[in-house]
């Protein structure tokens, strides 16, 4: 049996102000995002999205997705090395989990 993973605020939080802007200054002054939503424990592959405005992306975090699932943040076109942001949705405590099942 797997044990449950530890949830803290010490890993990155997707919701955190650092991620938040870095996200939204790439939409406001270079364009579109490309992100994949992991879900936490889902037992699925990634969901593949595309914004091209900050306050879609943000509906779509507060209302798609549960906490622990990750989020990653590319610019797009899609490049690999140039990640905007990460992170894991928070609990309702702030706290993101240390490690889980994507």
């Amino acid at each position: 049996m797997m044990e449950a993973p530890k949830w803290s605020k010490v890993g990155v939080n997707i919701m955190s102000a650092a991620q938040l802007n870095a996200i939204r200054e790439h939409l406001d002054t270079v364009g579109h995002i490309a992100v994949l939503h992991w879900h936490y424990f889902g037992s699925r592959s990634p969901t593949p999205l595309g914004f091209g405005d900050f306050e879609k992306f943000l509906e779509f975090l507060e209302s798609e997705t549960e906490p622990g699932d990750a989020i990653d943040v590319w610019p797009f076109p899609h490049e690999e090395q140039l990640r905007i942001a990460e992170g894991k949705v928070p609990n309702e405590s702030g706290e993101v989990p240390e490690g889980g099942a994507y």
